[in-house]
């Protein structure tokens, strides 16, 4: 670890220096090239992959863990971001008491805010936002069950910028959106872990 920091200082002592030998701007100009410190924009387009843990104890023993799939879309600049994201997951389980095949499936729209603490090609950050989900679930005992709702969610990731364009990310977020879709409450939210992978725009 200590190898690390003392590799990473020196780094940032020697990156300024290595700048300032560049041809570029003329003298005296001012700005992150002038300082050595560039900030990357926090603006992108992602396809998200991942895996949905729900908190809903009646939906975890029916569905278990869920695959989730979405497109998320940032614009920002320097530290804060807006974010607005669609997600769809689906899976087919057995009913608790008559072991029948039973369909799920929710849409998710989300919007909220981000803020990151590093502006470089590594960018850690956290957010938090608002969103509508519509629950619907089918099978042979209660027929179709439909309903759409209000929640909020928080999560934390991190996006790494791989060449000029492309950006990795990884994301953990937990979503929470009580409804009663029928003659049962359900929370439909839980932890969702995810890849994405996309382009700054």
């Amino acid at each position: 670890m200590r190898k690390l920091t003392l590799a990473l200082l020196v780094l940032g002592m020697a990156l300024p220096s290595a700048r300032a030998q560049q041809p570029g701007g003329p003298v005296g100009a001012a700005g992150p090239a002038a300082t050595g410190r560039e900030v990357l924009p926090f603006s992108m387009m992602l396809a998200r992959a991942g895996v949905f843990l729900a908190t809903d104890s009646a939906y975890k023993d029916i569905y278990g863990d869920t695959p989730v799939y979405g497109l998320e879309l940032r614009i920002g600049k320097e530290k804060l971001a807006g974010w607005l994201e669609g997600s769809y997951r689906s899976d087919t389980g057995a009913s608790s008491f008559t072991k029948e095949e039973t369909k799920v499936s929710v849409i998710g729209l989300e919007a909220g805010a981000l803020y990151r603490f590093m502006t470089g090609a590594f960018s850690p950050y956290v957010g938090a936002g608002a969103g509508y989900y519509s629950f619907k679930e089918s099978n042979s005992f209660i027929g179709q069950a439909s309903k759409g709702g209000m929640g909020f969610c928080v999560l934390g990731g991190a996006s790494y910028l791989a060449g000029s364009l492309i950006v990795l990310d990884c994301r953990i977020k937990y979503s929470s959106c009580r409804m009663k879709p029928a003659d049962f409450d359900i929370n439909i939210g839980g932890l969702t872990i995810s890849l994405g992978i996309g382009f700054r725009i």
